[in-house]
Order: structure tokens, then C-alpha cells, then sequence
């Protein structure tokens, strides 16, 4: 049998093929097996025997060829036309089971080196594999890609982008509030008003006549807090007389979780003594109201801080009117602080005289003995006679309550000498005054009594408390009274 020419050829030209690597050999090996090789040309019937008197296979495959597996053997077509009607290599009867080979066509190495004049003209269907395809960019790459084409494009012609962005804005027309209403919508425009003041005016001429529903929605209260940073006097000022035009509307808007920080943005940007009397003014109907809520206590607070003493005048008024009501309550108390902190003069003399009057019912308070406190601490001599006279008679009272208890310990630190004595004095007196001792609140009174006493007063203080010593050692409460270095002072 004789080899065929062209895949003689073709095995010529492949000298990889007797490549030891490609094969599972080694260069070092003298002798290449080619076995492997022909058991692959057999399977795809390509192979027969040779002239050497091996045995010749007596059947054919599917394909019209014979198939022999000697290492010595030649490589031929058993039948030239049965192989050019065949057409082994076309897809059509590709074996899809079978591994690929080394000379498999489809497996893309046989056919690198086939042309394709040569691959038409026997009819061979070989096709060379499409080209890779490029991978797509990572999609952060490809967000910032966009950015900065878009910054490219700004900069490359910024007058007809700011254009652009302005009729974009202006084709919003009447829908611009229900945009800000939107959480991705308001976060557009909030965008839009650092590009310029043309896009300040269509945004604000959108949205002004909108700014009382807008202040109190989950997202438009962002919208209007940026517009009120940015925008002039005059559009301010139309917000302002859009917010107070009404009455009791600014009091809501402060009520609410939303607009509460809506509104503290807006006393932060007021300029003008006439936009301060507005707001203000406009607060005052409500004042009792806001100071009990947890969101429009921050809105009184916030006015305290950002306005002066003249312009908060009718916020001190009905703090002093309402000064038992407000200290009573647990936001009031700390607001009430404040207004004495940020008062001055008449108004705080006032304020001060106010919450002296009611010391009493104050100090027996959660919240207001801290009112209380506050003012002794001011050491006002008018105000501590005004608490002076109404405790008189009433310390042992007060000593064994949670929370007047504290006021009474602070009397015995800022008061007078003598009226220090008369707390003693008044304690010394008590019918049992072994209970107070023992008391789990007049105790601390006895402690600071003891602490801020000196000479005889002192001396007929520790004198009633030797007797109890024993008692002293046993209740629980007793252990900071007896202390050997306050009863041997």
C-alpha cells in the first residue's frame, strides 16, 4: 500500500507531531513511538495496513476507510473516491463523542496549516474559529467612564452644557414639586442648584409656592434645606412670607419629624432683623406646644442660639408665664435653662424671679428640681430669699423625697451661713431623728449637712449622731455618715 501524497506532505510539514513533549515523551527519548499517532489516524478511519505482511482489517468503517495500528505503517486512503464522496472533514459527520486529537480539523491546529484555496478545492469544510471577543469594562470603570465623558463634553463646550442642563430644567414646568417629592428626583435637583444661579431660579420658581408640603416630606425637606443655602435675600424672603402667611402653619411644620430640621435650617440662613420678627412672631402662638415636643423643642432651642437677646424678647415673655408648666416637663426643663443662659437684663431678672416663685412646687419635680438647682447656682440674693422663705419649715419635708432631697443638698452648699444653721437646726429638731439617718434619701442630706457645717453647729450635729452609732454600723445607708474623720472633726 502506498501513502497518500498529501497527507504525506501534510505529516512532513507538522514537525511537532514527532515532537517527544506532544506525544508524552521525552527529547532525550532515541526512539518516538508513534503508536498514539496511529491509533488516532485508525479511529478516524484514515489509517490501513502497510506492505510489510501485517494483517489488513476486513471491514471498513462508516467513513470508507480501513484502519491499522502498526508503528511502521504507512498512511493511505483506502479508496479515493470513496474518501472525496465522504467528506470526512465536514461538519456533517463530525464525531462528537470521539476526544480531539491532534489532527482532529475542528480541534483549530491541523487547520492553521491548510489554506484556503486548497481546503475549497477538496472540498474540506474548514472554517477558522471567530476572533475573541473583548471583554466588557468592569461596571465602576465603565460608571466613571461616563462621568468623565460627561465632564469631557462640560468642558469642551460648558456654555452649551449649562444650556442644556437649564432647558432640561425648564421642560420640568409645573411637575418640578412632585420630582422633589421623589427620593432619586430630589437628589437630581439638589445636583441641578450647585451648577449656577439660573438653575437656582428655575428650581426655586418650581418649588417656592410648594414649600410647606415640601418642608415636611421625607425627601423634599432635603430639597428646600440646600435651596435655602443657596438662594438670594429676595427668594428667601418669599419663603419666609409663604411660611407665615398662614397662622399656626410654621408651628406644624416644626412639629413634624421632617420639617423640624427643615425649619432650624431656615433660622440658621435669616439675614434680616424683618425675616427674624417673622419667624419668631410666627412661633410665639405655639411656644407652649413646641417646648412639650421632642421635635419642636430643637426649633426654640435653635432660635436661642442663632438670634440675640432682643429678638428672642417674646420667647423669654412666655417662658416666664409658662415657667411651672415648662419646667415641669422633661424637653421644657432644659429649653427653660436656656432661656435664663441667653437672657440678660430685665428678662432675666424676670425669668428668674418667675421660676423663684415656684420653687416649691419645682423642686419636689423629676425635671424641675433641676430648674431649681440652676437658678440657686446663679446665687441671686433675691431669688435664694424668695427659696429660703418658701423651704422654711419644709426641709425635713423635702429631705425625704428623691427629688428635693437634691435641693436640699445644694441650699446647704450655696446658701448663707445662717440660712445654713436654719436647715440644721430644722433637721436637728425632728421628732425621730434617728429615721433620718436611716432614711435612703435624707441620709445624703445629713452627709452634706455634716460636710458644709463647722464650729459649735457642727458639734451639735455629730453630737445628736454618736448615740446611733451602733445603728450606724448596721443599716446600709448609714456608711457615709459614720466616718471617723467627719465625727472626730
Amino acid at each position: 500500500m502506498k501513502m497518500d501524497r498529501e497527507m504525506e506532505r501534510l505529516l512532513d510539514e507538522i514537525p511537532l507531531l514527532h515532537h517527544g513533549d506532544l506525544l508524552g515523551r521525552r527529547e532525550t527519548d532515541d526512539v518516538v513511538d508513534l503508536s498514539c499517532l496511529i491509533r488516532e489516524l485508525a479511529e478516524m478511519g484514515v489509517v490501513e495496513g502497510d506492505d510489510d505482511g501485517l494483517p489488513l482489517p476486513v471491514a471498513a468503517d462508516k467513513m470508507g476507510f480501513f484502519g491499522g495500528s502498526s508503528p511502521t505503517s504507512s498512511l493511505c486512503f483506502s479508496n479515493q473516491e470513496s474518501y472525496a464522496a465522504s467528506r470526512p472533514f465536514s461538519l456533517e459527520r463530525r464525531r462528537v463523542d470521539a476526544p480531539p486529537s491532534l489532527l482532529d480539523p475542528f480541534s483549530g491546529f491541523s487547520s492553521f496549516f491548510l489554506d484556503d484555496d486548497a481546503a475549497d478545492s477538496d472540498g474540506w469544510d474548514i472554517r477558522c474559529p471567530p476572533p475573541p471577543q473583548p471583554s466588557p469594562p468592569a461596571r465602576g470603570r465603565n460608571k466613571a467612564a461616563r462621568r468623565k465623558g460627561g465632564c469631557a463634553a462640560a468642558a469642551a463646550s460648558p456654555k452649551k452644557c449649562a444650556a442644556a442642563r437649564c432647558e432640561s430644567l425648564a421642560g420640568l414646568g409645573g411637575f418640578m414639586h412632585h420630582i422633589a417629592r421623589d427620593q432619586h428626583g430630589c437628589r437630581f435637583l439638589q445636583q441641578r442648584l450647585d451648577d449656577g444661579k439660573r438653575e437656582v431660579d428655575f428650581i426655586f420658581a418650581g418649588v417656592a409656592r410648594h414649600a410647606v408640603e415640601l418642608m415636611v416630606n421625607p425627601f423634599g425637606n432635603y430639597l428646600m434645606q440646600k435651596l435655602l443655602a443657596v438662594c438670594d435675600d429676595e427668594q428667601r424672603m418669599a419663603i419666609v412670607l409663604t411660611l407665615t402667611e398662614e397662622p399656626f402653619v410654621l408651628v406644624r411644620i416644626s412639629l413634624n419629624v421632617h420639617g423640624t430640621r427643615a425649619v432650624q435650617k431656615l433660622i440658621d440662613c435669616l439675614m434680616t432683623r424683618e425675616e427674624i420678627q417673622l419667624v419668631v412672631e410666627a412661633l410665639n402662638p405655639g411656644f407652649l406646644e413646641l417646648i412639650k415636643d421632642p421635635n419642636g423643642n430643637h426649633v426654640v432651642q435653635r432660635c436661642l442660639q442663632s438670634f440675640d437677646a432682643s429678638d428672642n424678647k417674646p420667647i423669654f415673655e412666655a417662658a416666664a408665664v409658662h415657667c411651672l408648666d415648662i419646667g415641669m416637663q422633661c424637653h421644657g426643663c432644659c429649653v427653660l435653662q436656656k432661656c435664663i443662659a441667653r437672657s440678660g437684663g430685665e428678662q432675666r431678672e424676670k425669668l428668674v424671679a418667675a421660676i423663684a416663685s415656684n420653687g416649691f412646687e419645682l423642686a419636689q419635680d423629676a425635671f424641675g428640681n433641676y430648674v431649681v438647682q440652676y437658678v440657686m447656682d446663679l446665687k441671686v440674693p433675691a431669688a435664694n430669699a424668695s427659696l429660703t422663705k418658701q423651704f422654711l419649715g419644709r426641709y425635713i419635708h423635702l429631705s425625704m423625697q428623691k427629688f428635693s432631697s437634691n435641693v436640699v443638698e445644694k441650699c446647704l452648699k450655696v446658701f448663707k451661713e445662717a440660712d445654713k444653721a436654719s436647715i440644721i437646726l430644722e433637721l436637728l429638731a425632728a421628732p425621730h431623728f434617728e429615721q433620718l439617718l436611716q432614711h435612703p434619701f435624707a441620709n445624703y442630706v445629713i452627709y452634706s449637712a455634716l460636710q458644709n457645717s463647722k464650729g459649735s453647729l457642727h458639734s451639735a450635729l455629730t453630737n445628736a449622731i454618736r448615740p446611733h452609732v451602733e445603728l450606724l454600723r448596721t443599716s446600709p445607708y448609714c456608711k457615709r455618715i459614720y466616718s471617723r474623720a467627719l465625727l472626730k472633726k
